[in-house]
């Protein structure tokens, strides 16, 4: 019956799927998804469960099987002898779903060469295959290598030197232990954090409207992780920061950076809108599971149904959007905010009235010239528009030399009244946060339907607030009393951080694991999943997530326990270079370091420290960078007011993360789409990127102050050497940079591999 009915896509060599129905071992072996037969148990068989439309799309494709044929087939699979049969895939689903319990670190036969737990881990990997790890890294190649992945920028040559010459052998810990109390930390590995959660600081869509203390968020961010705050706390306050112990609203910013469209038509939708986006990104964030794929039907690989979907959403069901007032913490530096924001403020209303005195002064200018009243409003009128240009093509009369200089200085009051305005705002004490609309705040908490096809219109079953089913059963979740609140988004976040939970612990390890390797164990880092990547060492990143709970859920912890290892410290060229890359070509048994191109606010942020200008001045609002003017004056609902040149030399996370207007240099170098969640940044090679650093504004500006900085040097060829690769030059190298410019020398170190890349 099977080969009649799904023979024609499932059979031999390119069977559909890559489930064959040439034999009952072909079935037990299964496909993509599993084995097709539970034998004795037909309910669970994938086989089953597709033939009857539990799973879909409903097989045969184009037909059915009939009751009676569905009958024989289930008779026939109960009739079956009880015996596990398991696929790797289904192994990794049963390892998923179940907390990491003990695990014994393993024995080698190179015991020298372990420094520390994880690397009998990978050693005994390479030692199954008949491989060894390569050697240990140089000690220039290796501070660079810590220095990058932990401040973002180069050590400096007086630092190199000193780590090169000093001979304890506790040198290389303590070089890590001051990079991880360095402040410099937290601005670093912030910024992977702002990336998951979608940071940016504008609504996106047409308006794009500015979100003007979202800089409140960033910077709780990097504080928690300079403090190493707890990862279990550091969830829970996001999540619940308006419920729990440790309470905190700037966290809650978490909810609110969805693209969000301020001027939609359907407001419900725009709601709906608002929590799926925040349903799919707690899932994938936090869980590494792409719970989004179930928001329209039961998911295609992962036990994760149609109505699981809306039970995490009703945790939401009580939550709205909220700017709240929220005084400043004391690293904020209350007492400057005020201070800004009255002389902001002050300068707006002195500005709005020289503006009045101006607009009138047009107005009687306009008359003497012209009485046509319809005239004249639509000249007041058109004062509101963007600037001179847009006047000028809508009333030529304004064209004439006498109305130059008083438009000009009218706009540009305009212009510093609307700037005065916008900073002012930024300096409010608002946390751009979220609220509860549930009791007391309103009657009752709204309901949550299962929405057939995600469609608002097509509402189906009522759910109640609950976990996945797949780890935590089908009961509703038990709701704590939260002082006040509904407590729903307390109880998710006290599941998420629980040590019980299988999820969190590995998937945060793993995250840190990838941004120090640049691939993860499990290198789909937000999807865990039958569809993500199955783990290189899962024995290792069990560990590991024990390790993390056990050591208080430290993120600096884990960072050293990484970074001490001698697979961290390993050379990134291996003696049998050539014959591992045949063996194991994308290095996942982790027999070499991998290389790693730097980010582009690294990339950036290291330019400007080797020029000597980069500004360490920490927080705050948004710095506003230089654009062409043809962007500045090409958005209709906004004007574009660069940042001071002092201000704008700050790190790159300091920098205004405006949707429709991306640092150029940023977008070219791969930083991320502010619109979604983003786990892992592409690293493209392409001729814009050469082409930037060859001819950038940023490149030719920091070589010209780099060139100054070498101006007092006794061997200043030397000194540039040193200050962008961290050694000095061999005798070719020399002979050709003596032909140059020392500003063109920084050009071309600034285009180097070597630079460019961390080894």
């Amino acid at each position: 019956m099977l080969a009649k009915q799904c023979g024609a896509c499932h059979t031999g060599k390119q069977a559909q799927g890559g489930l064959s129905m040439d034999s009952i071992e072909a079935l037990k072996k299964g496909g993509k998804h599993g084995a097709a037969l539970t034998p004795g148990l037909s309910a669970e068989s994938l086989l089953v469960q597709y033939v009857t439309g539990e799973k879909t799309p409903r097989m045969p494709l184009g037909g059915e099987l009939d009751a009676k044929a569905v009958g024989e087939l289930r008779a026939a699979i109960d009739a079956m002898p009880k015996g596990a049969v398991v696929s790797k895939r289904d192994a990794h689903l049963e390892w998923l779903l179940k907390q990491p319990g003990a695990v014994a670190v393993p024995e080698v036969t190179q015991k020298s060469w372990v420094r520390n737990p994880i690397d009998s881990f990978v050693l005994a990997g390479l030692e199954k295959q008949g491989m060894k790890p390569a050697g240990e890294a140089s000690r220039r190649v290796l501070l660079r290598r810590v220095y990058v992945d932990l401040i973002g920028v180069p050590p400096s040559p007086e630092e190199m030197k000193k780590f090169e010459a000093d001979t304890d052998p506790l040198a290389y810990e303590k070089v890590i232990d001051r990079l991880l109390a360095d402040t410099r930390y937290g601005e670093r590995w912030g910024r992977h954090w702002l990336d998951l959660v979608r940071y940016a600081e504008s609504d996106g869509f047409a308006i794009d409207g500015e979100r003007p203390t979202a800089w409140r968020y960033r910077d709780y961010v990097i504080r928690a992780h300079n403090q190493d705050k707890p990862y279990d706390v550091f969830v829970q306050e996001q999540l619940a920061g308006d419920e729990g112990k440790s309470k905190n609203q700037v966290a809650l910013g978490f909810y609110r950076f969805a693209p969000w469209e301020a001027d939609a038509n359907s407001k419900k939708l725009l709601r709906q809108d608002f929590l799926n986006d925040i349903t799919s990104t707690v899932g994938s964030v936090f869980l590494g599971m792409t719970t989004g794929c179930a928001q329209c039907h039961d998911h295609k690989y992962d036990p994760i149904s149609h109505k699981d979907y809306y039970r995490l959403q009703a945790f939401f069901a009580g939550t709205a959007i909220a700017d709240l007032p929220v005084g400043f913490e004391e690293a904020e530096r209350p007492g400057e905010m005020r201070k800004r924001m009255r002389a902001h403020e002050d300068a707006a209303e002195a500005g709005q009235a020289e503006l009045d005195r101006q607009k009138e002064a047009l107005k009687q200018k306009y008359l003497s010239l012209n009485k046509d009243e319809e005239g004249l409003k639509k000249f007041l009128g058109k004062l509101n528009t963007r600037n001179l240009f847009f006047l000028e093509q809508d009333l030529p009369l304004v064209k004439e030399p006498e109305w130059r200089e008083p438009l000009r200085r009218y706009f540009e009051t305009r212009d510093g009244v609307q700037r005065e305005q916008e900073l002012a705002k930024r300096h409010q004490a608002l946390a751009y946060a979220i609220r509860d609309v549930a009791p007391p705040a309103a009657p009752e908490i709204p309901d949550t339907y299962v929405l057939t096809g995600g469609d608002l219109n097509a509402k189906g079953e009522k759910v109640k607030a609950g976990f996945l089913s797949c780890v935590a059963g089908t009961e509703p979740a038990e709701i704590p009393f939260a002082g006040g609140s509904n407590g729903l988004r307390l109880a998710l976040s006290d599941w998420i951080a629980s040590d019980k939970n299988p999820f969190t612990a590995r998937v945060m390890v793993n995250r840190i694991w990838q941004r120090h390797w640049g691939e993860g164990l499990v290198r789909t880092p937000s999807d865990f999943g039958k569809n993500g990547d199955v783990p290189s060492h899962p024995e290792l990143l069990d560990w590991m997530a024990n390790e993390f709970i056990a050591k208080g859920w430290s993120m600096k912890a884990m960072h050293k326990l990484m970074l001490t290892s001698a697979t961290y410290r390993q050379a990134s060229v291996n003696a049998e270079q050539t014959t591992y890359a045949a063996k194991d070509p994308t290095n996942r048994l982790l027999w070499r370091m991998n290389w790693q191109r730097l980010d582009a606010e690294v990339l950036r942020d290291s330019i400007l420290s080797i020029s000597g200008r980069l500004n360490p001045e920490m927080g705050g609002p948004p710095v506003v960078f230089d654009v062409p003017a043809d962007v500045a004056q090409g958005f209709e609902f906004f004007k574009w007011f660069p940042s001071s040149e002092e201000q704008q030399r700050r790190r790159s996370v300091y920098l205004l993360q405006r949707r429709s207007v991306l640092l150029p240099m940023a977008e070219t170098f791969d930083a991320p789409n502010l619109s979604t969640s983003c786990a892992r940044r592409l690293t493209t090679i392409v001729a814009p990127q050469a082409l930037t650093l060859l001819n950038g504004a940023l490149t030719r500006t920091e070589a010209k102050h780099f060139e100054a900085r070498l101006a007092g040097a006794k061997d200043p060829v030397n000194e540039a050497f040193w200050l962008v690769l961290g050694r000095g030059p061999t005798a070719e190298e020399r002979r050709m940079s003596e032909k140059l410019s020392l500003s063109s020398l920084g050009v071309v170190l600034f285009n180097l591999n070597e630079f460019l890349f961390v080894e």
